[in-house]
């Protein structure tokens, strides 16, 4: 959402939106980043970390998943690799000589994924094997908008309507401080926002 939030207008016509994987400051949505601003109609995994050492580095995907209790033994090794990769979470494993990894394993074991999951990390001694996977399946391209449409570079699966700019927004970069002073004296003017970096902050305000 660099330049706008697009909506469908006949799949949102008389109903609410739910925003998936979008830190929304108002509304419903499923999400996984961390922040400071409470949006009490968010399901958010990150809503119990304690600090943002302790929260969950994965995907909304997995996140979703798990809240709906997919029956795991049923994903093929594909599936479960893409559950893995994806906003890498096999970060958490690896990275820094292992130091979060009983992070990871611990929010796992929370959403009742390690069965299946952690025995494909442990197989492996670094992240190439994902890395490799991810490159394979092209899943760092991006999604984008195009004459109200979305679109990808890779053949995919995604929704063929019609979207239509619902207002534009400007994507910027601040420290904590910063945000929580544009919170304090404009609450409104914020759409997202996520700790993306400890104390560093991406938000979305509306274009006026």
């Amino acid at each position: 959402m660099n330049d706008g939030l697009y909506l469908n207008p006949e799949r949102v016509k008389g109903k609410e939106p739910i925003y998936v994987d979008l830190s929304i400051t108002h509304g419903k949505c499923f999400d996984n980043h961390m922040t400071f601003i409470k949006n009490p109609e968010c399901i958010n995994p990150n809503i119990i970390a304690k600090d943002y050492y302790h929260k969950y580095n994965g995907s909304t995907l997995s996140f979703l998943i798990a809240l709906y209790e997919r029956d795991l033994s049923k994903y093929s090794q594909k599936q479960l690799n893409a559950m893995i990769v994806i906003d890498g979470w096999d970060a958490g494993y690896y990275k820094y000589n292992g130091k979060f990894r009983d992070v990871m394993i611990n929010w796992m074991k929370l959403f009742e994924v390690d069965k299946y999951l952690l025995p494909i990390l442990q197989k492996h001694e670094d992240r190439q094997y994902f890395f490799d996977f991810i490159n394979q399946y092209h899943l760092n391209e991006k999604i984008i908008m195009q004459e109200n449409h979305l679109h990808c570079n890779v053949k995919t699966h995604i929704p063929t309507c019609e979207f239509k700019l619902a207002y534009k927004v400007k994507r910027d970069n601040f420290s904590r401080y910063t945000v929580e002073n544009i919170y304090t004296n404009n609450a409104d003017s914020i759409i997202t926002t996520a700790e993306t970096f400890r104390n560093q902050y991406s938000i979305c305000r509306k274009v006026v």
